[in-house]
Order: structure tokens, then C-alpha cells, then sequence
């Protein structure tokens, strides 16, 4: 049987190293979308230390939205804000350079569902980190599952490893930022965090 894991909007180091642990993965996307989840935010590192980045999103059937119906909300512009910040934080760092152009062009497309944006992120972190994971998605809900990650609370699980962070005032690692960090600071090598 599969691991069930929800979708994740830049997911953490530790998300990726947990989904790469198996062969195949369903995302969770029956569910009712949770309050405070990393599906709509990630974590980066910014000047005053941890910096949390939300995507607004719209809920058509209201609390009891199905997570494969949410919609992303452009009322504002967060993309750009979220860009900004991204640059703010990480322009220093040793790879941001080589894949800005490649992270702009995802934070701008417009994608009417979270799920398809999640997962165009998520793809783009399997490409880069050449990471072999069949995925699919849950066709029913289930309450639970043999190998069940639902629920995991992966912006404060500690990942395994360390790798050389832009540190601005903080002098020690920070293992619950966003994949993003990882990116830009190791570029390429930063694989043999994963597997």
C-alpha cells in the first residue's frame, strides 16, 4: 500500500526526505482542508529570523471544501509579495541566482486550484532533485491508512542533516524552512540531503 501524504506548498527538507523514502505516494486531496496547514504556506528564513509565507485561498462550499476544490485567490497580489521576499532572503545565496527564474515563473502562473499548484511545485522539486516518486491521488476519504502522513506536522519536525544556511542574525541551523532554502543554498548537491 502507498503512503498518504497531503500536498504541500513548498514543502519542508524533511516533507521531501519522508516522501522520498517510498516508491509510490497519493496525496490527500478528499479531505477538508485544514486551518493552519503547510498547503497554502511555507517557512523561509528571513532577516528576523523564520518568516511564514500564506497564500490566500478560497473555499466555495466553505468549511466543508474538499481540498481538491479549494481555489487560490488572487484578490491580492501575494505572488508578488512572496517573490519579494523570497529575493530579500535569499539574493545572497550561493544558488539563487541559477534558479530564480525558474521559481518566479511557478510563484506567477496562475493555477485556479491549490492542488494543481501544490503539485506543479512538488514536481518541479522531483525534476530539480531528480527524485523517482509515482504519485496519484486519494479518490475517497479514508480516516486512516497503514503508512499515514496526513497529519504530520512537518514545518516543525526536524529534518536529518545540515547544510549551509544565509544565517542573518540567528547563528544556528534552522531545519523547518521551506525546500526553497535548501535550493539556494546548495543547489544540485543538495540531493544527498534528500535520499
Amino acid at each position: 500500500m502507498p503512503a498518504v501524504f497531503p500536498i504541500a506548498y513548498f514543502g519542508s527538507v524533511r516533507y521531501f526526505q519522508d516522501l522520498v523514502k517510498f516508491k509510490q505516494v497519493v496525496f490527500e486531496n478528499t479531505d477538508h482542508l485544514p486551518k493552519q496547514t503547510f498547503r497554502n504556506r511555507m517557512v523561509i528564513l528571513g532577516s528576523q529570523g523564520s518568516q511564514v509565507l500564506t497564500m490566500p485561498l478560497e473555499k466555495p462550499f466553505g468549511s466543508k471544501t474538499a481540498t481538491k476544490d479549494v481555489l487560490v485567490s488572487y484578490q491580492q497580489n501575494w505572488p508578488l509579495l512572496h517573490w519579494k521576499a523570497l529575493k530579500t532572503a535569499y539574493a545572497s545565496a550561493p544558488y539563487f541566482e541559477h534558479y530564480a527564474s525558474d521559481i518566479e515563473k511557478l510563484l506567477f502562473k496562475k493555477h485556479q486550484f491549490l492542488v494543481d499548484f501544490d503539485l506543479e511545485i512538488t514536481q518541479f522539486f522531483f525534476d530539480t532533485y531528480q527524485l523517482s516518486v509515482d504519485f496519484s491521488f486519494t479518490e475517497k476519504y479514508e480516516a486512516s491508512y497503514p503508512e499515514d502522513h496526513r497529519t504530520c506536522d512537518y514545518e516543525n519536525l526536524k529534518m536529518t542533516g545540515e547544510y549551509n544556511q544565509v544565517l542573518f542574525t540567528q547563528k544556528q541551523f534552522n531545519p523547518q524552512v521551506s525546500i526553497l532554502d535548501l535550493l539556494f543554498c546548495e543547489g544540485p548537491i543538495g540531493r544527498r540531503l534528500i535520499i
